[in-house]
């Protein structure tokens, strides 16, 4: 039986299931909710300048 690696420490897994605990709230085991990652669920930009036909044919 190969032995797994620990993904949190540089050692072989011992079976602690510190890797399955929530980041937030250590006494609950992570279910992958994503609060930790601090994900929006919408994303925004800058617009800075407008370019429509006419601001070309002005240029040249």
């Amino acid at each position: 039986m190969e032995l797994q690696k620990c993904v949190l420490y540089d050692r072989d897994c011992i079976g602690c299931f510190e890797c399955e605990m929530c980041d937030l709230d250590p006494t609950k085991v992570c279910d992958n909710c994503g609060r930790c990652l601090d994900i929006q669920d919408f994303v925004s930009i800058k617009i800075d300048r407008i370019i429509n036909e006419d601001s070309i044919d002005n240029k040249t």
